[in-house]
């Protein structure tokens, strides 16, 4: 008993460290407090629990690390937050998404985001993403409904009176005015109201954004350029002491488009230089790209046209980072993904044993209750039954699957011959058709090189003969190479990509990660063997790589294949249009296999196929 409550009081102080742990994490990011955030979750070896994790996802978003966002939030194990985690994780992953471009996304996890902070009793939180969901409402794209958001928000943040949700909510009547007369009357009127709340319970970030924002209004509202300066450079002074060089470059670019209305070009581009000098270049792309854009017209209005072309490539290799960035982020996601839809169904199974329990529990009181016989024979009856039943559906289930196994083999089978009919006429009758016409071309040759003019038309015509034998050659040994005779998958991939290395000029590596305890069946072998090989026919054929590799996963219940190469790429809608039978044949196979197929590729970044096949 006393150890019993010894475990109890260290259990609770723990609990209390770890809460007053997240009071003092969530403190600081409301007040900005980045400087002591890095401290405390970087370089603090200690701080290495869920909320931690939680936080630092936060402060990767609030400098635009999506990247590194994304890649911690889905290393998380969902199944084992509480409510009030699952509440941070999905706002949190509605942020990342939110920044990234996917509205459609950030919405659905800020509604659920909405729902696990009502669960936990944080109505502050609740509210906050109602102005988020507000912003992402705004594009008809997304949603073409009516936005009751700002409405929502303005009724709670009213009921529960605090000081920085009364601040953005100023900050946004300012501009929403339909019957004004008079608007900046109106936008004065709400701002001065937020300078109020703000007093109340002072925020650095907050103020600067005010700032911003009264800058904005004087430079597209009412055009009044000392105005301008004069907010953007208080704003500008709070975000340097903050560290915040994303937004610091932002208001150095505004104070440039002050003098852009102006049409004092040379000024602007001093501003807009300076503006880009506080860029991260590792990962903020897209300002970077813009602002590189914005430079290069300023540039062409002064007729400087070496400058304005030197900021447009500029900004389109910063757009192309952009892509390239975005295509990592989304390679992440796919793959984060997948472990995310594990996680929820551990959790549903979770679920789903809790009932089971509950249900047993109260299964055995009233077992106590009833009669010993009863019990048995109720039991023998529902049994009974249960057995029937399972067996007709089990009986059904194994008669629908022999019909389809027939079915895919007799399909596999046709292919098969076919494929192996037209490996043995390109290589048995065309093939020794051309060793033949080599022979007699050579014997020609040498009876005519008399003429001089002859002399290169026959070698033309000579090497044109030896480069379409070896294109016959290379076809007829990659239809034959690594025969699935044996029904073993794994050696025969092997030997395919040895062939493939050996008989052209990409150097291929193969890489397994699938357990000697796992079974495939003969079909299912065979048509995953045909995929690759199909994809490496396309890559001899058309890709011109210098390296390629194929690697094959067994992720749970679903088998992963990913083939990569460094060749040129191509425009898959272009392909798509055309047909391409390579691809076509891979679809068909993954579509067989009631498979999920995607190419990710672009000209010139060569072509990764992801294949993914449930088992």
């Amino acid at each position: 008993m006393v150890i019993a409550r010894i475990f109890a009081l260290l259990f609770m102080f723990i609990s209390l460290g770890a809460f007053a742990q997240t009071q003092k994490i969530d403190e600081l990011f409301r007040y900005s407090k980045f400087k002591k955030l890095d401290t405390l979750l970087f370089q603090s070896k200690a701080n290495q629990g869920l909320d931690v994790k939680l936080a630092k996802a936060k402060y990767f978003n609030s400098f635009k690390r999506l990247k590194e966002s994304f890649a911690l939030l889905f290393d998380i194990d969902t199944t084992a937050m509480s409510t009030n985690q699952k509440a941070h994780y999905h706002d949190n992953l509605a942020s990342a998404y939110h920044l990234n471009g996917n509205f459609d996304r950030a919405a659905a996890h800020y509604i659920t985001a909405q729902n696990y902070y009502k669960d936990a009793g944080d109505l502050l939180s609740y509210n906050s993403l109602n102005m988020d969901l507000y912003y992402i409402m705004f594009d008809p794209d997304v949603y073409n409904g009516n936005n009751s958001y700002l409405k929502a928000y303005h009724e709670l943040a009213l009921e529960l009176n605090d000081p920085l949700q009364l601040v953005d909510l100023e900050t946004e009547l300012a501009y929403v005015c339909k019957t004004c007369t008079d608007t900046t009357d109106h936008f004065l009127k709400h701002i001065d109201k937020a300078y109020d709340y703000l007093k109340l319970d002072p925020s650095p970030q907050e103020l600067s954004s005010i700032h911003f924002i009264k800058g904005m209004y004087y430079t597209n509202q009412k055009f009044l350029k000392d105005s301008a300066e004069y907010y953007f450079k208080k704003s500008l002074q709070i975000d340097e002491s903050l560290g915040l060089t994303h937004k610091v470059a932002m208001v150095y670019f505004y104070i440039g488009d002050v003098s852009r209305i102006e049409g004092n070009y040379s000024k602007a581009i001093y501003w807009t230089k300076k503006a880009n000098s506080y860029r991260n270049l590792n990962y903020d792309y897209d300002l970077t790209a813009f602002i590189n854009e914005t430079l290069a017209e300023d540039y062409k209005q002064i007729n400087q046209l070496d400058s304005a072309y030197f900021y447009l490539s500029e900004s389109l290799r910063f757009r192309d980072s952009l892509n390239y960035q975005k295509q990592n982020i989304n390679l992440t996601r796919y793959e984060a993904e997948k472990k995310e839809r594990e996680n929820l169904r551990l959790e549903q199974e979770n679920k789903q044993n809790q009932t089971y329990i509950l249900g047993s529990l109260g299964a055995l009181g009233l077992l106590m209750i009833l009669s010993v016989s009863v019990y048995i024979n109720s039991k023998r009856k529902r049994l009974l039954i249960e057995k029937d039943k399972a067996l007709q559906i089990k009986g059904i289930e194994n008669e629908l699957k022999k019909q389809q196994l027939k079915a895919l083999d007799a399909l596999v089978m046709g292919q098969e011959k076919e494929r192996m009919r037209i490996a043995s006429d390109l290589h048995d009758n065309i093939g020794s058709n051309f060793v033949a016409m080599t022979a007699y071309f050579e014997q020609l040759k040498k009876e005519l090189k008399s003429k001089p003019e002859s002399s290169s038309i026959f070698n033309r015509t000579q090497q044109l003969l030896d480069d379409t034998y070896q294109d016959i050659r290379s076809i007829a040994h990659l239809k034959h190479s690594g025969q699935m005779k044996d029904r073993d998958l794994i050696p025969a991939l092997e030997k395919l990509t040895k062939n493939v290395s050996s008989f052209s000029k990409i150097e291929v590596e193969f890489n397994s990660f699938i357990g000697h305890e796992l079974e495939l069946n003969d079909h299912l072998e065979l048509n995953i063997f045909r995929i690759v090989q199909e994809a490496m026919a396309n890559i001899v054929k058309h890709s011109k790589a210098k390296t390629a590799s194929v690697s094959i996963t067994n992720i749970e219940s679903s088998l992963n294949i990913i083939i990569e190469d460094d060749g040129k790429g191509f425009d898959l809608q272009k392909v798509k249009a055309k047909g391409s039978l390579g691809l076509e044949g891979i679809q068909q196979r993954v579509d067989l296999l009631r498979g999920d197929f995607k190419i990710d590729t672009k000209k010139g970044r060569g072509t990764t196929l992801i294949i993914d096949i449930p088992l």
